[in-house]
């Protein structure tokens, strides 16, 4: 049985780019380390700021709650958690349980948020009227724009400094693999650890998980005792991502580098194009920043609101 690189004790995860493995205790020390050292090397966080940690219940989102909650003291900063409910039936509620349940274990308010309240329907109603109309939007699309609106929305009435969100290596490097399957130069070039703060309704958003492959994630989650209930999203079956994210890990079989060298090549080419800001006008309808004259949450809901009307009245 392996031992730990540092100690004589069992090894529990295996670091190949250490050149070993690491004990539970190692390699938990080594986790944290990594974690302390990106917030002050890309200067995420400062003394006395808010924090507001997008919380979905899931293994790194409550890795990232529990970090941010055992080094609270010693960084300085004031934490509250922001969950959204799209209204996913069999997946949504599990999830939530497990943010409130971990929330109150750490001692950390949690704010949840829900499309229903904000929109008018769940993603589960939007889904089904999606449907009937032809499926121009995937669920992921609609999902994925609503949930970052409401989670900026709570952000900006929390008054939080920043908003961190706890996407990995992993993430990273599919996000990378989506953008240039799409010729997304745009994302391509803004995309990155840190957003800073580009519009006084965006709440900069930080990511301190960049650099921490999904299965370090996975592991120190369950060396500190953090479960997350084994449901998965009904409609992971129409996301590109998850086509992506399969790829990626087939190719990692036989080859354990390639995400960080995907993650490597996609900040050269960030370089390259320039990263650049946005420039944002006022979304017509809301009021929060847009990039046309109407944003691409008002722009969805309008879409989707005719749809269910006409579901609702046959």
């Amino acid at each position: 049985m392996p031992k730990c690189m540092l100690c004589s004790s069992v090894a529990a995860v295996k670091v190949p780019y250490l050149g070993g493995h690491l004990c539970s205790t190692h390699f938990s020390q080594y986790f944290e380390r990594r974690f302390l050292e990106t917030l002050e090397r890309l200067d995420m966080v400062r003394r006395g700021e808010r924090v507001a940690v997008a919380v979905s219940g899931g293994k790194d989102s409550l890795t990232l709650l529990y970090l941010f909650s055992r080094y609270r003291r010693a960084l300085g900063v004031e934490l509250v958690a922001v969950a959204v409910d799209e209204g996913i039936k069999g997946y949504r509620e599990y999830k939530l349980e497990a943010a409130k349940e971990y929330a109150e274990k750490w001692g950390v308010e949690l704010v949840i948020k829900s499309f229903k309240r904000a929109f008018g329907f769940t993603l589960d109603e939007a889904v089904a009227a999606l449907m009937r109309g032809g499926l121009r939007y995937k669920p992921c699309t609609l999902c994925g724009v609503l949930r970052r609106y409401l989670l900026n929305a709570a952000a900006l009435e929390l008054e939080a400094d920043k908003l961190a969100t706890a996407h990995n290596m992993d993430d990273e490097a599919q996000a990378f693999l989506m953008n240039m399957v799409r010729a997304n130069l745009k994302a391509l070039s803004r995309e990155g650890p840190v957003s800073g703060k580009v519009h006084e309704k965006l709440v900069p958003r930080i990511k301190p998980l960049y650099f921490a492959p999904e299965r370090e994630v996975t592991a120190y989650a369950l060396i500190q005792g953090i479960e997350s209930p084994p449901v998965e999203c009904p409609y992971i079956a129409y996301s590109t991502r998850h086509i992506i994210r399969r790829w990626l890990n087939r190719v990692e079989l036989g080859d354990r580098s390639v995400k960080y060298r995907v993650l490597a090549l996609k900040e050269l080419l960030k370089g390259a194009l320039g990263g650049g800001v946005e420039e944002f006008k006022t979304c017509k309808v809301c009021g929060m920043p847009s990039s046309g004259d109407v944003c691409k949450a008002c722009s969805l809901v309008a879409y989707v609101r005719p749809l269910l009307t006409n579901l609702f009245n046959e």
